[in-house]
């Protein structure tokens, strides 16, 4: 299948990643109409980096032109789409004549990152082991499984009709057999004729009864047998339902629950899959009764009582009682870090809930917080859950109903205000273990009646592993425990047992779907080599890492080399940085991420000067680093690292507002005009007065002229209105701290001559030439 096939069937999350990645500058008009000529192209054979190779890149581009012209003329009777088709041809040859090694780095980036978004789509239609069948074909054969056991019970229900019918006609005749044997028995008075007419007649009851008798044995017998044949369907179906779909949609929602779930929709499938097969096991079940029943009534010395439907009928009820059982699941996970006295929620649903009456008996939910070693001694006793002891905590809000939404037919609980009180922490923890690494779970429980029936369901569920915090600053440990227990631990594994060692390409993996799941676009190989040599502490290129391993020590407790942070921490609060402040750049591919310093020193070193990259920060967590090339006044190129910034300096000045405040910086590397690619998101300018009089003022990012020199921008322009220019620290969002590849720029930096903000004509005030001016007294003081 097409690439774009397969594109096309993602789902949820995963599909709107794929959306985002098109728009003005590859329209995704273009990748459907276009989608085979596309996928055709060698286009990984050219380097959008190496100018040599524009020739290559320009016929690319002129044969997409030719193949858009194709199709317009094939569409020529369809006005629609033909403008559509010529406005599409216009906007490519528009966007790309000037630049076309520009549309191969686009196209390279939409076909890498659609093939991993469809792997991971695939990945997770999978089953947990990776080898059984694919869920669209469990999904055909669940349904002709259910199909052969509907048509199974319905043939038995005929059988037990037509053997109820001759039950009643033996019963009829066997007991008229018995009152002639009485009467010939007694003889009493009865003439001869007579006499010999009873025994005749007698003759023929018993003829009848042995008859009917022996087709009842053979319909009793061939009853027993359907159902054997028709558990074994009932136990494969319960398999490929229970082990295998409803597992590997816990597996997909133990992966995805930092996000929202992309098979979250499958629950309804689930869902329809319980419910036919709890309608069926509750048909064999009352037929298996009613066997039992009809056996007890019609038992005769001619015809014995056959004891396999006792056990027939007990284990239907095993499959029923385990069904249920297993439908009552977390359709929304609770959060899995919690911290104290914080709200938080989730949702209980029962796939079963539509069917045999059970929305009529609402049963109440109730929640409760269990420690690591509760949750090992439910597998042996699962009885200790009744204990009023067994909690590790105090949840407030705990415990609710069922709610029966008939639109729907879906029977679920909502718990929206949920509040863990107090926590009892585990007094044999490890002595390697901190707190942040002691894990819990939420556990859930009810009992089910089904209305008319004898029949007790106690239920219980489990969430995903929780960590519990008291403050925030405990958030990015407690992660890495969730991380590392999420991407690695078997399935149905012990309470919560993981691997403390695991390979470098797993955690490559993990890392990289980890990143892509909560900022919306991957890691690339340099990003994953880079973080991999960081993590294990290679240095250089000459060590291979791919047969290396990795410990949760190194990862999560250990401290990086030469820092006061953990690699973990540091991962995690790059990836915060994303979240809440670049997610749009990073999604756009605007920001080269995780890279080595020196690495990006050696390409801008290769491209005209006034080119810039941007990095994630390798001594602070958290921050992000532009690196640019300017020339010097010698005529060499020199590169130059900005001091980083963190969420809180984006928070009062955005991204892209402080790069369009540097003027020295012209290319996004390796040669994409600043204005070009960042313009969408500068902040409008505002000059308006407000209703007091007063203007408004802003924050504008300056540098020193010695450090912004370029060929093509000589002489730097004067700094912004409204610049405000302090220290070199690099938490503040007033100051730029600049260090070159050869040579680092300390100390404070003289701030003579350099501008001072313009405060308004409200104070009297021109732009101030320097910060002598200002208290020189040569400008007068503000008039109010």
């Amino acid at each position: 299948m097409a690439l774009w096939d397969k594109s096309q069937r993602l789902q949820g999350p995963l599909l709107e990643q794929m959306k985002q990645l098109y728009g003005p500058r590859f329209p995704i008009e273009v990748r459907h109409y276009l989608a085979t000529w596309i996928e055709a192209q060698m286009w990984s054979d050219i380097d959008p980096d190496i100018p040599a190779h524009e020739p290559n890149a320009r016929r690319l581009f002129e044969a997409m032109l030719i193949a858009l012209q194709e199709l317009i003329a094939t569409y020529s009777a369809n006005f629609i789409t033909k403008t559509q088709l010529e406005a599409l041809f216009a906007h490519m040859k528009g966007e790309y004549i000037q630049r076309p090694l520009e549309l191969v780095r686009v196209v390279q980036m939409c076909l890498v990152t659609e093939a991993e978004l469809v792997r991971k789509q695939e990945e997770f239609e999978k089953s947990n082991n990776r080898l059984t069948p694919s869920s669209n074909s469990n999904a055909s054969q669940i349904q002709q499984l259910i199909q052969n056991i509907m048509s199974r019970t319905e043939g038995m229900e005929t059988m037990y009709r037509t053997l109820t019918a001759k039950h009643e006609s033996f019963q009829i005749h066997y007991q008229e057999g018995c009152r002639l044997e009485v009467m010939l028995h007694q003889g009493g008075g009865f003439p001869p004729d007579q006499l010999g007419k009873y025994r005749e007649r007698k003759q023929l009851i018993d003829q009848i009864v042995a008859k009917d008798a022996e087709e009842m044995k053979r319909t009793i017998d061939d009853l027993g047998q359907r159902f054997l044949e028709c558990l074994e369907e009932v136990g494969r179906t319960h398999h490929l339902v229970v082990a295998v779909e409803l597992n590997n949609w816990k597996q997909s929602q133990r992966l995805f629950n930092h996000e929202d779930d992309p098979n979250r929709n499958e629950l309804n499938s689930l869902q329809h899959w319980f419910e036919s097969l709890a309608e069926l096991l509750w048909r064999l079940r009352q037929l298996g009764k009613q066997l039992l029943i009809t056996q007890s009534r019609a038992a005769t010395p001619i015809l014995q009582q056959n004891d396999q439907f006792h056990t027939i009928t007990q284990h239907v009820t095993k499959y029923l009682q385990e069904l249920i059982s297993e439908s009552f699941v977390l359709e929304k996970q609770p959060p899995q870090v919690i911290k104290t006295s914080n709200r938080f929620s989730a949702t209980i649903r029962l796939l079963v809930g539509s069917k045999l009456q059970l929305h009529l008996n609402v049963p109440e939910v109730v929640g409760s917080i269990i420690s690591e070693k509760q949750a090992k001694a439910l597998l042996s006793d699962p009885s200790k859950v009744l204990s009023s002891s067994f909690t590790s905590g105090e949840i407030v809000n705990h415990q609710k109903a069922m709610e029966y939404n008939s639109q729907t037919g879906v029977l679920q609980c909502n718990f929206n205000y949920m509040q863990l009180r107090r926590i009892k922490r585990n007094s044999d923890r490890k002595s390697t273990e901190i707190v942040m690494e002691e894990k819990f779970t939420i556990l859930f429980r009810s009992k089910f009646t089904i209305p008319g029936d004898e029949l007790d369901i106690p239920v219980m569920c489990q969430s995903l592993p929780v960590v519990v915090i008291v403050h925030v600053t405990q958030q990015p440990a407690a992660e890495a425990t969730i991380f590392w227990d999420n991407s690695f631990a078997e399935p149905n594994r012990e309470p919560f047992v993981v691997p403390e060692v695991v390979s470098w390409p797993r955690v490559s993996e993990a890392l990289n779907h980890y990143f892509q799941t909560i900022s919306g676009r991957g890691l690339t190989p340099r990003n994953l080599d880079y973080l991999g040599r960081k993590l294990l502490g290679v240095v250089g290129m000459e060590e291979d890492i791919i047969q290396m391993s990795v410990t949760r020590q190194q990862m999560c407790r250990d401290q990086l080399r030469g820092r006061s942070f953990t690699f973990w921490e540091w991962f995690y609060k790059h990836l915060d940085l994303i979240k809440t402040t670049l997610k749009r750049e990073w999604v756009e591919g605007l920001l080269e991420g995780f890279m080595d310093k020196i690495e990006a020193q050696s390409v801008l070193l290769q491209v005209q000067p006034g080119t810039f990259l941007v990095r994630f920060s390798d001594s602070e967590a958290g921050a992000a680093s532009v690196t640019w090339v300017a020339e010097t006044e010698t005529g060499d190129k020199q590169t130059f690292h900005l001091a980083p910034w963190g969420k809180h300096d984006l928070t009062i000045r955005s991204f892209a507002d402080r790069l369009h405040d540097l003027h020295h910086l012209i290319f996004l590397y390796p040669n994409r005009l600043k204005d070009e690619v960042f313009g969408p998101y500068y902040t409008p300018q505002r000059v308006e007065a407000r209703n007091d009089g007063y203007l408004e003022s802003q924050v504008t990012i300056t540098m020193p002229g010695s450090h912004t020199r370029t060929p093509s921008n000589p002489a730097s322009p004067a700094p912004s209105l409204y610049s405000f220019v302090g220290t070199p620290n690099p938490h503040s969002p007033y100051s730029m701290m600049s260090s070159g590849s050869s040579r680092q720029f300390n100390g404070t930096p003289d701030l003579t001559g350099f501008p001072i903000p313009d405060l308004g004509p409200s104070l009297g005030l021109n732009q101030a030439s320097s910060f002598d001016e200002l208290f020189d007294g040569s400008i007068p003081p503000p008039s109010n």
